[in-house]
This record gives structure tokens, sequence and C-alpha cells, in this order.
């Protein structure tokens, strides 16, 4: 890899790239890395170090600065303008009120945030505005005495992954040479065919995950199909021991539909089960098998680590969006700042609240709110295998679990407040059942738990069918978040804002009485874009605050 010193000229007439780094004070360091790092920006495949005068940097314009750890998102995803309350960032990530001398030694902090430079035009007041956005958005508002240090330098993926993805590449070359003979022959040359190949994959320890245009650039489909489909299997074997992983599959849409079976229609994946993965090598098990104990036990289990919490899924029966992790991340930030946002009228710290997720899947979001130091979580899901996989997550993180299971009649609450409650031991309370059963468990449970400030409704691709049960289920005397997911054509995001703030208001005065209703305040204090569901689609999340109008 090329430093800095030796990097190739750059011709600024261009579209050139570089990356984002701050100089910063050395009393600044430790709250700039820490805030870089809860955000997912700090790149951390480069050391911290020393600035010197002579050191080659710059600042630059912002015309498309994106995060490589979610390279499908653009700027504006994840970058909304100021002020920071928009944002849910609260006065905790503010800097100490210094500012550098020039005897202080000062320090690069590196992101793994691009700059795609077109032009030297307004170079310096766009980089000035590029600083500003992503300092603002990571929760810095004392500014003064950082600046904006550009470098040239090969991106963090790429140094992470492209090794890994010439593993990949070598491992289809290593299966081409096996072939015989008579068959390489007919064939393109090897070179031509790994360079029309596209070397992208995922990891979820074991399993290897492959996108669904894996080979299929030209001309590799034609060739699969008639030539080389009976030596795909030596294939994927290869391709495991190159890479160490015992199970791979290609990954595939989660489908709005499942198929019919003896003459039945076609019923709406409520489970949002996977039916679309292809498994390739290694035994996944049965797609057909229920939710019970023996099967989880014989089941295959995958992981991953976000934000420093593990999530565990069996991938035959539970789907994971890598792409959920910014909202993830900002959840952690959304508890902190809600509690101080008050002025001290109703504020919680986040031990002292309850949050509910009331489409909780393998934990997503509801580890975010436990991470952030939420005393409880109600959790409602319907899939068993994904409540098995948050209860299996839950404990690696060392968080207490319950599971709570419908029967015809209902689940006895008199014995579930015995069992569960009155201890207060559980970190999480996981209802495997319909959410339509929350208001009632709820209302049983209210005197026993704290109040319930965030009520989360992830649910796509529109969670618009439990925002009655959010308003019932938020604190009726403390009020506080509802954090709606919506799949919004692009050029409509600010009107469905108003239409979903519209609709809150119109429940509160159905579900609570005139004079209830007419004392709380009900606002979007945020949209937070998570990331591009279908081409002008995106996924947005709503913060909706319901709150005492006192203030």
């Amino acid at each position: 890899m090329s430093s800095e010193a030796d990097a190739p000229d750059i011709t600024l007439n261009e579209v050139n790239v570089f990356f984002l780094s701050f100089i910063v004070a050395s009393h600044q360091v430790r709250t700039i890395k820490q805030a870089l790092d809860r955000h997912g920006f700090l790149d951390k495949t480069l050391k911290i170090s020393p600035f010197t005068a002579d050191k080659n940097h710059s600042s630059s314009s912002d015309d498309n600065l994106i995060s490589h750890a979610h390279s499908t998102q653009n700027f504006d995803n994840y970058y909304q303008p100021c002020p920071l309350q928009e944002h849910g960032l609260s006065e905790d990530h503010v800097l100490p009120p210094h500012s550098h001398t020039l005897a202080e030694q000062r320090h690069v902090i590196p992101t793994n945030l691009e700059l795609r430079i077109a032009n030297r035009k307004n170079k310096e007041a766009r980089a000035m505005h590029a600083k500003g956005k992503v300092l603002c958005r990571i929760g810095v508002t004392n500014q003064a005495g950082i600046e904006a240090h550009l470098s040239f330098r090969a991106a963090p993926s790429t140094r992470l992954h492209h090794h890994s993805r010439l593993r990949l590449a070598q491992a289809v070359r290593e299966w081409l040479h096996t072939l015989s003979s008579p068959i390489l022959s007919t064939l393109p040359k090897i070179d031509t065919l790994l360079k029309a190949g596209r070397w992208t994959y995922t990891v979820y320890d074991p399993m290897l995950l492959l996108p669904s245009n894996f080979l299929a650039q030209y001309p590799w489909p034609k060739l699969l199909a008639q030539r080389l489909c009976l030596y795909l299997p030596n294939l994927y074997t290869i391709i495991g021991r190159q890479l160490n992983v015992t199970h791979i599959a290609i990954n595939g849409p989660i489908p709005a539909l499942l198929p019919g079976f003896k003459n039945r229609e076609p019923s709406l994946n409520i489970l949002r089960s996977p039916s679309a993965l292809v498994p390739l090598l290694g035994n996944f098990g049965d797609p057909n098998l229920p939710p019970h104990m023996l099967n989880f036990e014989n089941a295959f289990w995958v992981r991953a680590v976000q934000s420093h919490i593990t999530q565990q899924w069996a991938p035959l029966y539970t789907m994971f969006s890598r792409g959920n992790i910014s909202e993830k991340r900002r959840l952690l930030d959304v508890i902190s700042s809600t509690s101080t946002s008050e002025k001290g009228q109703i504020g919680r710290e986040p031990r002292d609240m309850t949050a509910v997720d009331l489409y909780a899947g393998i934990g997503y979001f509801a580890f975010s709110y436990a991470k952030a130091g939420v005393q409880k979580v109600l959790c409602w899901e319907l899939n068993g295998w994904s409540v098995e996989g948050l209860r299996r997550g839950a404990k690696t993180n060392g968080w207490s679990t319950r599971v709570v299971k419908s029967s015809p009649r209902g689940y006895p609450l008199e014995s579930l407040h015995q069992a569960s409650i009155e201890n207060g031991k559980e970190r999480f309370l996981v209802f495997h059942e319909s959410n339509a059963n929350a208001v009632n468990r709820v209302n049983s449970l209210r005197e026993r738990i704290a109040p319930i400030r965030h009520v989360n409704c992830g649910y796509l691709p529109t969670s618009c069918e439990s925002w009655n049960i959010a308003i019932q289920v938020l604190d009726p005397t403390e009020g506080g978040w509802i954090h709606a997911h919506e799949n919004v054509a692009a050029k409509d995001i600010q009107q469905r804002k108003s239409e979903v703030v519209n609709i809150f208001r119109d429940l509160i005065h159905h579900y609570r009485v005139q004079e209830s209703a007419s004392s709380f305040i009900v606002e979007c204090q945020h949209i937070e874009k998570v990331k591009s569901y279908a081409p002008g689609v995106i996924h947005c999340v709503y913060d909706i605050a319901i709150l005492p109008s006192r203030r």
C-alpha cells in the first residue's frame, strides 16, 4: 500500500478520492476518538499519529462523503443538518472548553469517511462544511481548534478485505485448474473469467454469504448453466477451505409473499422468513422444521458483532439486515439524549425507564436499548426461531431473558408477576406472541416496571398497524418517544412526516380522554434515513415525541 509520501500526483480537475481525518489537540483526542468510534466512523486500521507541520494535508469539498462501513448509502442518508436536537444528541458529548495552543502537540485521527473532489472551487469552505456536518453528527459542539485533514490512501474496506477478495478469486482460479483439459479448452482464458467476476461477500462466522449476483456477469451464467454445473460442488468446497468457513449460501431478498401449497393462495410473509436463501455448502437443516427446543439444539447458528453487540440467528429461518447498523448505533445516543432533553421536568436516566420493541426479531434494536442502559426491555415477536436467537444473543452479551409463550386461553398474568417481575432480574421479557396482546400485558405490569419512555415499531414496509398499540403502552403520564419505521419514496419523506404526526395526534385523542390528550404535544423530532430499500425508496425512522405540554 502506498504511503502518503509516495502517493501519485492528483489532478483536481478530475474526481479524486481522499479520506477525512481530524487534526486535534492532545486534550481532545480521547473525546473525538470515542465519538467517532460510537458512530462507526473511526478507521481502526490506522493508528492515531502525531501531526507535524510538514505533513501533506489540505482541506477539501464534501461533494460525496460516505462511510465505507455503509458503502450502499450516500452522505445525506447519514448526515442531517444541525441543530443538535434533530439528532438526539446530548451535552454529554460536548468537548471540554479548551483550545489548543501553538505549543500543544496535535494528533491526526483517521476516519473511514471518503471525500470525492471534483475541482478546487470553494474547496476550503466545503471542507469546513463537511467537518461541521460530521462533528455535529457525532455530537461534538465545541469545534474550536479542530481541523480537517485529507489523505490519499486506500479505503479502509479495501485494506481490510482486498486480501480476502483475492482469496475468493484465487479459490475460483484453483477450481478452474481442477477442470480437465478438454473442458478448459472450451472456456475463455482464466484471467478473462476472473476479471469478469465480482468478488464481494460477507462472513457471519462460520458462514460465508455470497450476493445474489455472484458469477452473474458475462460470460459466467451461460458457462455455469451449460458446461460447469456438474463441477460447482467442488467450487464451494474449495471456497470454504480458502476462506475458512464451514457453510456457504447465496443471499436473496426477503419475499413479501410465501408460495401457497396444495392449491392454497400465497400468504403474506409476516415472519420475514428468508425463503430466498440458497444453501451451497454445509448442512443448514430442514427449512420446514418448527421452532422447538430439540430443533434449536440441532440447528445451524451464526453470529455478527456490531457496535460491540453480538447477535445470533439461524440463517435458514431468520433474516438479518446488515444495513440497519446505523439505526442501531443511533439508538445508543438517542436513549441518553432523550433522558436529558426535557430540562429536568420529567427526564429520566436510562436505568430508570423501560423500553418496548413491538417487532423484536433477534434483538436488532432491542439490544441497543439494553446497551444504552435501559432497565428492562419488553419484546414481542411471532417467529419462534427469532425468539431463540434473541435469547441466545442476550445470553452472549450478558443479559438475562425470560420468554413468555401464549396459550390458547392467554398466559396467566398473576403467575407471570410472581415468577418474573417482582424479582426484577430479567433484562428482557420476551413475549412469543402477537403484539396485539401488548396493551393488556403492559397494563398488568405497569405498576411493577419503570415508566415506558421508548417504543420501537420496526416493521417494513410500514409499521402503521402497531401505532395504536404504541400509543397505549407509552407511559400515560410522562409520555415518551415512538420510533416508527416506514419505507417512503424519497420525494415524499417530508410529506409522510406530516401524515405520521397527524395520525399520532388522532390516536392520542382516540385512546386518551380529551383532557389528557390536550395536555400532550406531538411532534416529529427527527427523521433518520437508514438505508435505500429499493430504487427511489428509503427506509426511514420517524422519531415521534409525545410529551406533556408543560415545559
